[in-house]
């Protein structure tokens, strides 16, 4: 009998063990990760506009150790393809298969057209880098869970209208753009920024997005009294734009300015010399001489050998934007409109590589704005910030189209 009660008190004992054992396993076990999903256009024509949003996101996630609130961060990505129907897929893919808590994307604003009112509808955040179409963000279209950290084409293109009135000889202007929803919001917004001002703009010329010659359109822009023209193109058109117009040799004789996405910092090698003095606006330079930008581009460049664009801007600051919500939530993010409101909250506390970070009722950012000139620096094409408009919310902005 002592023998069995032994046995009994032995068998007890490690029971016990193995029940304190298997709980502290349980205990230790890693809690599952946040996931965000990278929307974004890996193939088609803006791979280095996806390159960079990729590569600030995952600059910021390295510099917090990959963990957020407690809990490891997992990146999911996703082509978009530039493609709306792709988009609305892949949309679909990282909320109902892979279940992401955040979605960073897309850039291309027809995509993020395509993908609003599902993704409004979902429990899941969604900030969107590089998407400017001005009617994300009204209020007929604004939602909850839905933020945009790049400018809308009113923010940039309507103060920088009046910008070159006031400081330029420019009286006389020549509007371009690709001929889509983009491009016609842009110069239409700088159009009206000018106009007001007191400026005037004779004639408007829409090439077909995807433009390979430019030739038949050149002789539209070039009538008489224009002092200057005015764009939207981006990647690949923006090279084939700008070069083709110094070979027509407009360049000598009108100059050329536009916005951000004409002169941007990853095409300015491809554009060549043909870039040399073009003016454009944009929310963001690595020029920026600023603590927390420097520090910025010198991480930035330490781990991808090239300095920062607008579009790693814009992935860092979205990174930083899950980052500070997951923290201070201490990683219960599941709940998105509880996330969406804690984001609205720290936003004001972040320090971004191009200034505070703020955010109006609707989700869009409001965006400190640089006016920016491509010189020549150490044998290197550098879009070298000459001015600053400021800080411009997009409600500052609406006056001219929303009567």
């Amino acid at each position: 009998m002592a023998h069995a009660k032994t046995r009994g008190v032995v068998i007890g004992c490690l029971l016990s063990v193995c029940v304190l054992v298997i709980g502290s396993n349980v205990i230790a076990a890693e809690p599952s990760p946040i996931k965000v999903g990278l929307l974004l256009p890996y193939t088609g024509s803006m791979p280095l506009q996806a390159k960079g949003i990729n590569d600030g996101v995952e600059l910021y996630f390295a510099e917090i150790g990959q963990k957020a609130g407690g809990r490891p961060i997992q990146v999911i990505k996703e082509d978009d393809e530039v493609s709306p129907t792709v988009g609305l897929t892949k949309a679909r893919r990282l909320v109902e298969q892979y279940k992401v808590n955040f979605i960073v994307g897309p850039v291309s604003s027809a995509v993020a057209l395509a993908i609003h009112d599902y993704i409004g509808n979902q429990k899941v955040v969604l900030i969107n880098p590089c998407a400017n179409t001005r009617e994300l963000t009204a209020p007929e279209k604004a939602k909850e869970n839905v933020f945009r950290v790049i400018e809308t084409t009113d923010q940039a293109n309507y103060p920088m209208g009046k910008w070159v009135y006031k400081n330029t000889s420019y009286r006389n202007m020549v509007i371009t753009a690709s001929d889509f929803a983009a491009g016609h919001h842009t110069v239409e917004a700088f159009k009206a920024g000018f106009e007001e001002a007191g400026g005037k703009v004779g004639k408007e010329v829409f090439p077909k997005l995807g433009t390979m010659d430019f030739a038949p359109y050149m002789p539209a822009m070039d009538i008489k009294g224009a002092d200057a023209v005015y764009t939207w193109y981006a990647g690949t058109d923006a090279v084939r734009f700008v070069q083709q117009y110094q070979e027509f040799g407009l360049k000598k004789r009108i100059p050329l300015l536009g916005f951000a996405t004409l002169v941007d910092d990853p095409y300015l090698a491809t554009i060549g010399d043909a870039a040399l003095g073009i003016v454009s606006v944009s929310h963001y330079g690595f020029t920026i001489d600023t603590p927390q930008n420097r520090a910025f581009v010198k991480a930035y460049s330490a781990k991808y050998g090239e300095p920062p664009s607008r579009y790693s801007e814009f992935g860092y600051v979205a990174a930083q934007m899950i980052g500070s919500a997951a923290d201070a939530l201490k990683g219960e993010v599941e709940d998105s409109s509880k996330v969406a409101k804690e984001i609205r909250r720290v936003a004001g506390k972040i320090e971004t590589p191009s200034g505070p970070l703020a955010f109006d009722q609707y989700n869009q950012r409001i965006s400190n704005l640089y006016v920016l000139k491509v010189e020549k620096r150490d044998g290197k094409l550098v879009n070298v910030v000459i001015d600053r408009i400021g800080r411009v919310s997009q409600e500052d902005t609406w006056k001219w189209w929303r009567k």
